[in-house]
């Protein structure tokens, strides 16, 4: 990558001020897609899969739910939340050994506790946009009754979702630098498949078997129920979500404790 800078920066000219100005831009866009196996390509293909998602959703799911479900900027918030933290969470820890490749080179320190703090950091960030929602759902009349307490749970579960898949992606990151624009799309694909803006019936009823595949389906829905309508949890949902979070963390760990040293190798 230095090399390739360093060629293109050489080339720069002296006095053509546009003409530097477009060359530092040809760089900064290259630098994107320089380590990635497909290149270019990727700012070709994320563009028309984007607009494929969006044109599904908009046109086949809004218009049901917002007939359809009561408070419904409630409704988006308290899905947001949970969404939010995993995508933070995974995004954050994929860069985990890289941000903090100081630390594992100067101290002993083991790199699974570097993962676990960045999901606590996460976690307390969670809780206040929790009483912030709270706050706000008090204001516009909803009840509240011992049910809100399975929002603990809720929450822990996407933490430790987002510990398990944060600890893989790191690991693929230093082989696969594509990875980031592969996780765009999932998230993406997550973000409007997973019940944040519509009822999961809309997508469950057609394909039941998606609440295996996609575990925030579950977790989503438990969270509205419990956060918006004062309703108790799906505890089959919640058991899917939560064996989700004991395979990622479990495989995570795996991966970090026999592959986290090769950060220092690839760096």
């Amino acid at each position: 990558m230095s090399k390739f800078l360093h060629f293109i920066l050489s080339s720069l000219p002296e006095n053509n001020r546009l003409e530097r100005i477009w060359k530092i831009a040809q760089v900064d866009f290259k630098k994107r897609y320089y380590n990635d196996k497909l290149g270019l390509l990727w700012a070709f293909f994320n563009p028309i899969i984007q607009t494929l998602i969006y044109y599904s959703v908009f046109n086949v799911v809004f218009k049901r739910s917002i007939e359809e479900i009561p408070n419904y900027g409630l409704y988006i918030f308290s899905g947001l939340i949970i969404w939010m933290s995993f995508v933070e969470n995974i995004r954050k820890g994929m860069f985990v050994l890289q941000s903090k490749l100081y630390l594992i080179e100067n101290i002993q320190v083991r790199k699974v506790d570097l993962f676990i703090s960045n999901s606590f950091s996460i976690l307390f960030g969670s809780f206040f946009n929790i009483l912030g929602y709270l706050a706000i759902a008090l204001l516009f009349g909803i009840k509240f009754s011992f049910l809100i307490l399975y929002i603990i749970p809720i929450v822990l579960i996407t933490s430790l979702m987002g510990l398990g898949a944060g600890m893989i992606l790191s690991i693929v990151h230093i082989f696969l630098k594509d990875v980031n624009h592969i996780l765009d799309i999932i998230i993406l694909l997550g973000f409007w498949s997973s019940g944040i803006f519509f009822s999961p019936e809309i997508i469950l009823e057609t394909y039941p078997g998606f609440v295996y595949l996609n575990p925030f389906i579950g977790l989503i829905d438990n969270m509205h129920k419990v956060a918006l309508f004062n309703l108790p949890v799906n505890w089959y949902y919640m058991c899917i979500s939560f064996i989700w979070s004991l395979v990622l963390t479990g495989l995570g760990y795996l991966l970090v404790s026999s592959k986290g040293h090769l950060i220092v190798e690839y760096k």
